[in-house]
């Protein structure tokens, strides 16, 4: 198995619907900006996701009552810094870049559940992982980016959205707005952004799925692959450190 990697240059077109990862491209997976709902890939769980909707907003309004802060690190993030303006962009990660967070997963145990539930979810030796709680308070948009791999599909199942239209999301040439309890379903490799003109924060829980073209001995390769980066990265840190 051998997967291609491109510079960002590369792979970008100007002015084209297409996905355009910034880092990573695995050649011959299927891409479309959106993905339906009761498309085979998602429809044998994509229900039971949503029918714990209720559940999942009662432990999200627990975390945020409890004051939790924001584990959102733009400095650490796949993007600069500048991708988000305007009101905050608050997140409460049950998975980080690939790792879990017990914690979260202890405090909402509902929300853990209905994660595990979702086959292909996406976690462990893969550092463009996440699920989490996604808070973003009126202001507050997230400019047109491209995630850094194809390897992914992501999946906003929404919790709290103020009304109107004054709240969405656009991937590739369409926007559409969410809808409490109803899974918006795309590849964020092509070009995407949010907004949210609104008066109150739009809450959605965010999770990664492996996309599901990708065979158990493809996504082992490619975990394999990450965990050799990792370790060559390691190995230069500590090296620098004693110098």
């Amino acid at each position: 198995m051998r997967a291609n990697l491109f510079p960002a240059r590369i792979l970008r077109v100007k002015d084209a619907i297409r996905p355009n990862p910034t880092l990573f491209h695995y050649p011959g997976l299927t891409a479309r900006p959106w993905h339906e709902r009761e498309a085979a890939p998602f429809n044998s769980w994509v229900h039971e996701l949503e029918a714990a909707t209720a559940d999942i907003t009662a432990e999200y309004l627990q975390v945020r009552a409890a004051g939790t802060p924001s584990d959102y690190l733009p400095g650490e993030s796949d993007h600069n810094s500048e991708l988000h303006t305007g009101g905050e962009w608050h997140w409460a990660s049950f998975i980080d870049r690939g790792r879990r967070r017990e914690e979260m997963w202890q405090r909402c145990p509902r929300t853990a559940a209905a994660l595990q539930n979702v086959p292909s979810l996406c976690e462990g030796d893969m550092p463009f992982a996440f699920a989490f709680f996604s808070t973003l308070r009126p202001g507050g948009r997230i400019k047109p980016h491209c995630s850094p791999c194809n390897l992914r599909v992501r999946v906003h199942l929404p919790l709290i959205v103020p009304e109107g239209a004054s709240c969405g999301i656009r991937v590739g040439s369409e926007a559409r707005a969410w809808k409490p309890g109803k899974c918006l379903i795309f590849d964020d490799a092509f070009e995407h952004e949010v907004w949210n003109d609104g008066d109150q924060a739009r809450v959605i829980l965010l999770l990664d799925l492996w996309h599901w073209e990708l065979e158990q001995e493809e996504i082992q390769s490619i975990q394999e692959m990450f965990r050799v980066v990792e370790a060559k990265r390691d190995a230069r840190q500590q090296s620098g450190s004693r110098s």
